[in-house]
C-alpha cells in the first residue's frame, strides 16, 4: 500500500465509530486500476475493524452480475440456511441471519446501481453498527446506496508516491532513496510520468521493468515502446498494462489470453487452467521437466508480472493453487484475444452473431442458448459453461473436427453426445451432467485424450475402452455430493492400462486395485470410493509401489485394517497428503514409526479410535493442515504436547461428540494461525493453552450454551485465553447440541 494510508484510517474508524448504530453504507469510488480492492481488503483485514463484527462477508459483483450468485455467496459466507437456492428464500434467510449480530459485508466492483436496489432487503437496519462497503467506478451508484454518507474518492498518486511505488516493483527489497541507479534516474522519471499516478499501471510496468537490464539501452527501449502520456478514462491504460504482454513469448501470450475464457472476477484452479493450456498445446517442452512443472512455471511468470493474482498458494508457498485477473486486465485479455482472433465470447441471445469473425480459435457460452451460429471448421476450444441444456449444439458439434477441449458444466443430458465420437483430435473432454448414466464403448476411439473429467450423480458404468487410452493423464469420476448419488461400477483395466496416468479419482474399489494398480506407477494423486476389508491386503500391496504418489484419499471405507495402509507408505517420500474417510475396527492409531514422514495434510473421518490422535499426529514434523471430523476420535480427553504440531498451520475439529476436555500445553501448535471447532456438545472449556497461540482466525460452529457463555467478550470466564485472537467468527448453537 501507497498512498492510501490515511484514507485507510478514515476508513477504518468509521466502521468501528461505536457513535454510530445506523446500518450505514461506505463507498470507495475510483477508476479502474486505482486499486479499490486492494484498499479494502487492508480496511476488511484491520485487526481493529474484525474485533468490531461478529459476521463477515465479501462477493465480487462486476458488470455481467447475477443476483442469485451474490445471494448465495453471501448465504454462503455468513452461514445462512434457506429451504431453496431462489432469490426469495435466500433473501429471506440471509436477512434473518444478519439480524442477530453485526456485520460487514463488503461489495466488490459494483458497476450499476440496480444492483443496490435488488440487495438492499437483505440487509437490516437493527441499530447495531453494522457496515456495508461498496467498490466502484461510478459516483452515482455510492450516492444512490448510501446518499447521506460522503464516498472515499479515491485519487492517482503524487510524483513522489508513484516514484516509490514503481520503484519498490522494479527494485524489491532494497532501500527507495538508494536502489536506482544514477545514470537511469532520468528514464524512470519518464516511466513513472506516463502512468499518471494509476497505481496498476506503475506496479505492472515496475515488474516488467524489473525483468530488463539495469542499462540505459535497455531502459531506453521501454520508454520508446510507451506510446504516449496516459489519459484518464481513455485506452492509454491499457495500452501500459500491454507492454508488459507484449513482451511475452508466443506461448507466453496464449497462456495470458486464456484468462478471457472465464469470467470476469472469477477464482479460477490453477491446475485445471494448466490442463487446458497443455491440451490447446500452448507449453514448450522442456528436457526432464514436466508438463505440469511447466504450466506453474508459467503461471509464476504471469504473476510475477501482475498481470494476475494468485489467491490461494499450496501449503510451501511453492505453487499457485486458486488465481484470478484484475478486470482491466481482463478487459486487456478480451481486446487482444478479439484483435488477434484467439476467441469469442456467446454473452446472451442478444449479441449480433453476424459481427464474430467465425475464425476464432476458442469459443465461450456462457448461458444457454438457442441455436448457434458459428461456423469455423478450425475451431479448436469449445467452452460451454453454465448452459442448461445441449440442445443448440446438437447435430453441429461433428463440424468442429479440429477441436482439442470441449468442456460442458450445467447440462441436463442423459445421454453421452455421439457426435463426440468423431472428434478424435479431443485432448481435454469435461461434462458435468447430473442424468448421465453411461459411457460408451467408443470413448475409446479418442486416443488422443489426456483429461477425462465426468460428474453426474447417476453415472452407471464406464466403458473398460477408457482405459485403452494411453495418452490419458488426469481421470475424474467423483460424483456429485448427493445422498442419492451413486458411483459407477469398478473400472476393469485389463493390461492395456494408461501407463502416463497421474490423477485417478472418484473409481470405485475392485479387482483392479490388485491387478492394474501397481502398473500405474505414474500416479501422482489417487482416490478411491468404497473401499472394503477384502480390498485392504490388495490395497496395501499395490501402494508400495506407487513410490510418486503425493495425495492418496479413500472415500466410504468400511473396516479397513488401518495399519496396512498406512505402513504401505512408511518409506515413501512424496505422499504430502492423506484423506481418510473410513470406519475402523480398532483402537488407536499406528506408531509414528510406520507414519509417512512428509505428511502435510491429513483429514481423518469416521475413525471411531479409543486412543487420543494426538499424541501420534503431533509428531509429524511437516504437518501444516489436520481435520478429525464425525466420530474419527471417540475419547473423552485430547492433549496437545509442549512442543507438538511445530509447524500445524490450520486444525479443525469437528463433530467428536464424546470429547469433553482438551489440553494444550506450553510451547505446543507454535504456527497455528486457523482453529475451527464445531458441533462439540461436551466440549465446556476452552484450553488454558490456547492464550499462547498465535492465532489469527477462530470459528465455532454450533457449541454448547455452556461454552459459548464462557467465551463471552470481556465478561467470559474462558474470554481471555481468546481475547487476541483478531478474527472470531460464531455460527450459533443448534439445537440437538443443547447443554
Amino acid at each position: 500500500m501507497v498512498g492510501f494510508d490515511d484514507e485507510m484510517k478514515k476508513i477504518v474508524q468509521e466502521l468501528v465509530d461505536i457513535n454510530n448504530a445506523n446500518r450505514s453504507v461506505i463507498s470507495i469510488v475510483g477508476m479502474g486500476g486505482l486499486e479499490k480492492t486492494t484498499l479494502t481488503k487492508s480496511v476488511y483485514n484491520n485487526i481493529e475493524v474484525k474485533r468490531s463484527f461478529r459476521m463477515f462477508a465479501w462477493v465480487i459483483i462486476s458488470q455481467q452480475y447475477n443476483i442469485l450468485e451474490i445471494l448465495k455467496g453471501i448465504s454462503s459466507e455468513v452461514s445462512a440456511t434457506s429451504s431453496a437456492d431462489t432469490i426469495r428464500d435466500l433473501s429471506v434467510a440471509i436477512s434473518k441471519k444478519l439480524k442477530k449480530g453485526k456485520y460487514l459485508v463488503v461489495l466488490d466492483d459494483v458497476w450499476n446501481s440496480d444492483v443496490w436496489n435488488e440487495l438492499l432487503k437483505v440487509f437490516p437496519d437493527v441499530n447495531n453498527g453494522s457496515k456495508v462497503i461498496i467498490t466502484t467506478r461510478f459516483l452515482n451508484v455510492a450516492k444512490i446506496a448510501d446518499p447521506t454518507t460522503k464516498p472515499h474518492e479515491l485519487r492517482c498518486l503524487d510524483e513522489k508516491e508513484s516514484r516509490e511505488l514503481f520503484l519498490r516493483n522494479v527494485f524489491p527489497r532494497q532501500d527507495i532513496e538508494t536502489c536506482c541507479p544514477t545514470d537511469l534516474g532520468e528514464y524512470a522519471h519518464q516511466l513513472v510520468q506516463r502512468c499518471g499516478g494509476l497505481p496498476l499501471a506503475l506496479v505492472v510496468l515496475g515488474r516488467l521493468v524489473s525483468t530488463k537490464p539495469q542499462t540505459k539501452d535497455a531502459w531506453r527501449k521501454v520508454v520508446k515502446s510507451m506510446k504516449g502520456q496516459f489519459v484518464e478514462g481513455g485506452d492509454r491504460c491499457l495500452d501500459i498494462l500491454a507492454l508488459s504482454y507484449n513482451d511475452f513469448p508466443y506461448f507466453l501470450k496464449s497462456c495470458f489470453l486464456y484468462f478471457g475464457c472465464f469470467r470476469e472476477d472469477m477464482n479460477i484452479p490453477a491446475e485445471t487452467l494448466i490442463r487446458l493450456w497443455s491440451a490447446e498445446g500452448f507449453l514448450p517442452p522442456k528436457n526432464s521437466t514436466t508438463i505440469e512443472e511447466i504450466g506453474f512455471d508459467c503461471l509464476k511468470e504471469l504473476a510475477q508480472r501482475y498481470l494476475i493474482q494468485v489467491t490461494e498458494q499450496e501449503y510451501d508457498d511453492s505453487r499457485a493453487m486458486m488465481c484470478r485477473i484484475h478486470d482491466l486486465l481482463h478487459d486487456l485479455c478480451i481486446s487482444k484475444a478479439k484483435e488477434t482472433r484467439f476467441l469469442e465470447i456467446y454473452q446472451n441471445d442478444t449479441v449480433d452473431y453476424e459481427t464474430m469473425s467465425n475464425a476464432a480459435q476458442q469459443l465461450i457460452i456462457f448461458n444457454g442458448i438457442e441455436t448457434l451460429n458459428y461456423s469455423n471448421p478450425k475451431l479448436r476450444g469449445l467452452l460451454y459453461w453454465h448452459g442448461k441444456s445441449l440442445r443448440a449444439l446438437k447435430g453441429q458439434l461433428g463440424r468442429f473436427k479440429y477441436l482439442t477441449v470441449l468442456s460442458f458444466i450445467g447440462s441436463d443430458i442423459s445421454e453421452f453426445p455421439s457426435e463426440i465420437k468423431s472428434l478424435d483430435k479431443l485432448r481435454y473432454l469435461e461434462l458435468h451432467a447430473w442424468p448421465l448414466k453411461e459411457v460408451p464403448s467408443w470413448i475409446g476411439d479418442l486416443y488422443n485424450l489426456q483429461t477425462f473429467i465426468i460428474s453426474s450423480r447417476m453415472l452407471e458404468k464406464v466403458s473398460d475402452s477408457l482405459w485403452t487410452i494411453g495418452n490419458l493423464r488426469y481421470v475424474d469420476l467423483s460424483i456429485s455430493p448427493l445422498p442419492i448419488a451413486r458411483e459407477a461400477d469398478p473400472p476393469n483395466m485389463g493390461n492395456n492400462v494408461p501407463k502416463n496416468l497421474q490423477t485417478l479419482k472418484g473409481v470405485k474399489a475392485g479387482s483392479w486395485i490388485g491387478n492394474t494398480l501397481p502398473k500405474l506407477t505414474n500416479l501422482c494423486e489417487l482416490g478411491i470410493v468404497r473401499v472394503y476389508t477384502d480390498h485392504a491386503y490388495a490395497l496395501s500391496s499395490s501402494l508400495q509401489k506407487l513410490d510418486r504418489l503425493a495425495s492418496f484419499s479413500i472415500e466410504n471405507g468400511y473396516e479397513i485394517p488401518l495399519d496396512n495402509i498406512i505402513t504401505a507408505f512408511s518409506n515413501q517420500h512424496c505422499l504430502k497428503k492423506l484423506f481418510l474417510s473410513v470406519v475402523l475396527n480398532r483402537r488407536q492409531l499406528p506408531h509414528i514409526d510406520v507414519f509417512p514422514q512428509h505428511l502435510v495434510e491429513v483429514f481423518l473421518r469416521f475413525f471411531g479410535l479409543e486412543q487420543d490422535p494426538m499424541e501420534t499426529l503431533e509428531k509429524l514434523q511437516c504437518l501444516r493442515y489436520l481435520r478429525l471430523e464425525n466420530d474419527s476420535y471417540k475419547g473423552k480427553q485430547m492433549i496437545c504436547s509442549a512442543t507438538g504440531f511445530p509447524q500445524l498451520f490450520s486444525l479443525t475439529i469437528g463433530a467428536l461428540y464424546t470429547l469433553e476436555e482438551w489440553k494444550i500445553e506450553e510451547k505446543a501448535m507454535p504456527c497455528l494461525k486457523y482453529l475451527h471447532i464445531a458441533y462439540g456438545p461436551k466440549l465446556k472449556v476452552l484450553p488454558e493453552g490456547l492464550k499462547s497461540v498465535p492465532l489469527h482466525q477462530l470459528k465455532l460452529t454450533h457449541m454448547s450454551r455452556e461454552f459459548m457463555t464462557r467465551i463471552k467478550e470481556k465478561t467470559g470466564e474462558d474470554w481471555y485465553k481468546i481475547q487476541h485472537v483478531p478474527e472470531i467468527s460464531i455460527i450459533k448453537v443448534s439445537s440437538f447440541v443443547l447443554a
